[in-house]
This record gives structure tokens, C-alpha cells and sequence, in this order.
């Protein structure tokens, strides 16, 4: 090679190294900014002032969008604004760059399950599982994903393996029977209520979930007796209320429903169960009057007739209760 060639290669190399070497200073130099305003980030987020703390959070990631703990801690200050599309979007990129973050997958499924996404958020609690298998926050976060989305079978999978890892635990107890219910296993469902119950006896909604699942087993005493427990502690329970007139008919305790269901009534108006249940508690204590000749048989059947009037009109689709409408109404 000539010697002016060769001076004039070695020209280009010194070039590109030190063109190189500018570079990687610039690039340290933006990663050093992008730490100082992630650290002034978390200093104001401590202080109260969120929004200034997402400011320099994406001043940060402009500097370096390769920056996972800045959109991690970015999705953090929105989900406690309740900003849940930009939390679960910081989350996502966060993962996306570093897909070994637990903390990341978890806060990521978390928001999704607020947003109500929950095969997102399924996809990402699975994800966490993946990462952490003895965490039973993300394998109980996966069942609840699948049994919102209706997919029981792997709500159940999911499910049991958070029952593994804390047998203890009375809200993976209460998850398992409410995939049982939906899977239509009654006696599954109650054996796992009654460990619920066992675990956390002062849980209205396991109590109500139990009652629930006691009227699918025809066992009325049982489950009067825990619904009767469920409108001590939240005597503004419509549902609880409602369920309990439907035990009392069962049991043949009809003016004890009729009470039942008015309360209902009186708390959910516009529920057509309700009025629907009220209407069958007169129209029985009308059959009974009606049976032994009393004057006011009539009365009772006019407030029958007036409540399922009423659920007709909250609810048309009732077909039986029409044509019993249309019979009485004659």
C-alpha cells in the first residue's frame, strides 16, 4: 500500500475512534442525566407532588429510553393517581425492557385487573408467576383473571397452586368456591366456603357466598342462619336481604318473607327479583286467606298483582311471571 494511502487510512481510523469515543461520552453523559432527574423524580414523588414527578420521570426516559426503573417507577405514581391506562402503559414498557421484573409483571396485572382487562391482566400475572412461583399474590391475581374471563379450568389451575403455597389463606379459599359455583360443583363450592368461613368467620361476603351456595343444597336453616348474619353486620345489603325472603318462602315462613322482601324492595327499587319475590310472598298469603274464606284474601292479591306489575316493568322478560299475572289479573 502506497504511504500516502496508508496515512490516509490511519486518518479515518483515528476519526472514527474518536468520534466513537464522543459518542459513548454523550451517551454516558444523557444516562447520568436520566439517573440525576429519576432521583430528583423519586425526591418530589415523597413530597407530594406527582405531577412534577412524572415530568422529570419522562425528561429521564427522553435521555435514556432504555430506562426500565424509570418507567417502573412512572407506572408506580399513576396507579396511585388512579391514572390506570398511562400506570398499566409505564408497566408495560418497563417489562418490555427488562421481562425479569417481577415487581413490574405484578404492578402491570394489578392495573390491568383495575382497568377490568382481565385477559391482559391474566397474561401478565402468568408472567409473574413464571418469575417468582412462590408469590401467591400473582397466582391468586391469574385465578381471579380466568374466573372473571370465564375460563374456570384455568381459574381452578391457577387457583390450586395458590392454595399449595398458603393453605391458609381465606381469600384463595373463598376464590375456589366461587370457581366451584361457577363450575356448578355445589358440594366443591361449599367445602371451600366452609374453609373460607374457617379461616375468616366475620367475612360478610364468604358468609353470603356460603348462604349462597347452602340455598343450591337445599339446606334452608343453614343458610337463613348465616344470611340472617350478613344483614347484622350490613344492614344496607339489598342482595342479602332479597335471598333471605327467598329462604323464608322456602321454609314456608311466609309473612317472615314478605318483611324480607319489602326491606329489599325498600333498598333496591329498581330490582325486578325483588318485587318479583314480594309479589309471590302475597300472592301465597292470598292463597291461604283465599282458603279459608277470608275477606281479606282480595287485598293481599291486589299487592300481588301491584309488585309483579312492577318487575314486569323493570324487567319484560319474564314470560312465566306474565302469564301468572294474566291468570290473576282476571
Amino acid at each position: 500500500m502506497p504511504r500516502k494511502l496508508r496515512c490516509i487510512v490511519f486518518r479515518v481510523v483515528l476519526l472514527g475512534l474518536y468520534v466513537a469515543f464522543l459518542s459513548g461520552c454523550q451517551q454516558s453523559q444523557k444516562k447520568d442525566e436520566a439517573i440525576a432527574l429519576y432521583v430528583d423524580a423519586i425526591s418530589l414523588s415523597q413530597s407530594n407532588d406527582p405531577n412534577q414527578a412524572i415530568d422529570r420521570l419522562q425528561q429521564a426516559v427522553e435521555e435514556n429510553p432504555d430506562f426500565a426503573l424509570a418507567y417502573s417507577l412512572m407506572g408506580n405514581i399513576h396507579l396511585q393517581q388512579n391514572q390506570l391506562p398511562e400506570s398499566a402503559e409505564a408497566y408495560q414498557k418497563a417489562t418490555e425492557i427488562n421481562p425479569w421484573s417481577f415487581e413490574d409483571f405484578r404492578q402491570l396485572g394489578k392495573a390491568y385487573w383495575l382497568m377490568n382487562d382481565y385477559n391482559s391482566a391474566a397474561n401478565a400475572y402468568a408472567a409473574a408467576c413464571k418469575l417468582d412461583p412462590q408469590s401467591t399474590e400473582v397466582w391468586c391475581g391469574a385465578a381471579g383473571s380466568y374466573y372473571k374471563m370465564g375460563d374456570y379450568e384455568s381459574a381452578l389451575q391457577f387457583g390450586q397452586s395458590a392454595k399449595e403455597l398458603d393453605p391458609a389463606d381465606g381469600e384463595v379459599e373463598k376464590l375456589m368456591g366461587d370457581i366451584y359455583t361457577a363450575q356448578k360443583d355445589t358440594e366443591m363450592a361449599i367445602e371451600a366456603y366452609e374453609r373460607a368461613m374457617s379461616l375468616n368467620d366475620s367475612d360478610p361476603q364468604t358468609m353470603f357466598s356460603l348462604a349462597s351456595a347452602y340455598l343450591q343444597d337445599e339446606k334452608f336453616e343453614a343458610a337463613k342462619e348465616l344470611l340472617d348474619a350478613v344483614v347484622a353486620v350490613q344492614p344496607e345489603n339489598a342482595e342479602a336481604w332479597r335471598y333471605l325472603g327467598f329462604v323464608c318462602l322456602k321454609m314456608r315462613e311466609v309473612d317472615m318473607a314478605t318483611m324480607k322482601y319489602l326491606k329489599a324492595v325498600q333498598l333496591s327499587p329498581q330490582d325486578w327479583r325483588a318485587h318479583k319475590g314480594l309479589g309471590v310472598a302475597y300472592m301465597m298469603k292470598y292463597r291461604i286467606l283465599k282458603s279459608f274464606d277470608n275477606p281479606e284474601a282480595e287485598t293481599y292479591k291486589k299487592q300481588a298483582l301491584m309488585y309483579w306489575s312492577k318487575s314486569l316493568d323493570l324487567n319484560p322478560a319474564q314470560d312465566k311471571l306474565l302469564k301468572l299475572y294474566r291468570k290473576y289479573a282476571q
